[in-house]
């Protein structure tokens, strides 16, 4: 009677599989039924990593999402990019990073007509002004500032209306200005600071003086 405890086609126990299936162990220490890496993929742009799960934490998440990402992409590198892009413009997703972060891994791992695939379909993905920085830091991270990455960045701008590019600079503003902090900071300390200090209060009293000689002076009668 001992060996059904450890055996037995009726009933299972979670931490074992079911004899005869195709079972894998999953993050709870239980098993499960495994799915291919295309519904990995749209399960990853629809719910993304962040946070991570009951039972696994947000980089193993990222990392198991990533890598079934390039499978889909040596597989199928156009089908990956047609199915990121249906997935962020369908709005199915709360959050379009996930979306981003894919078609960036594509522009940069893909082979050559998967990379012009996902710079093609940027516009699609990328439809505000934070979209396109992010998927810009995405990039960064896994290629370079190649001609083609420069020439999809400049198309986006190009391909936007004079009346939606003003949109877009006002209403992310805060966005852009949160990007470029770390290129135009003011120097603080040091001998910079210092010299952009003493410039500073010397235009500032060149300008009072330059006021006060044009001030008219008053004459008594």
């Amino acid at each position: 009677m001992r060996y059904l405890k450890t055996f037995a086609t009726r009933e299972t126990p979670q931490t074992l599989p079911i004899p005869g299936s195709t079972q894998v162990p999953n993050s709870s220490g239980g098993y499960s039924w495994a799915v291919d890496d295309w519904t990995r993929l749209e399960r990853f742009l629809i719910l993304g990593s962040e946070g991570g799960s009951y039972y696994a934490t947000e980089g193993a998440l990222t990392r198991e999402n990533a890598a079934a990402v390039l499978r889909c992409l040596a597989a199928n590198g156009p089908r990956a990019v047609a199915r990121i892009a249906a997935v962020s413009e369908a709005g199915r997703a709360p959050k379009n990073d996930p979306a981003l972060f894919a078609l960036a891994l594509a522009a940069a791992e893909g082979d050559e007509a998967t990379r012009a695939a996902a710079l093609a379909a940027l516009p699609r993905v990328a439809r505000t002004g934070t979209h396109l920085l992010h998927f810009a830091a995405y990039a960064e991270g896994f290629r370079g500032w190649g001609r083609g990455l420069r020439r999809a960045i400049a198309g986006w701008y190009a391909g936007q209306a004079e009346a939606d590019l003003a949109y877009q600079v006002v209403k992310y503003a805060r966005a852009t200005a949160g990007h470029t902090a770390t290129c135009c900071a003011w120097p603080t300390r040091g001998r910079r600071a210092r010299r952009a200090r003493r410039s500073t209060t010397g235009s500032r009293r060149a300008g009072r003086a330059s006021a006060r000689s044009r001030t008219p002076t008053r004459r008594c009668a």
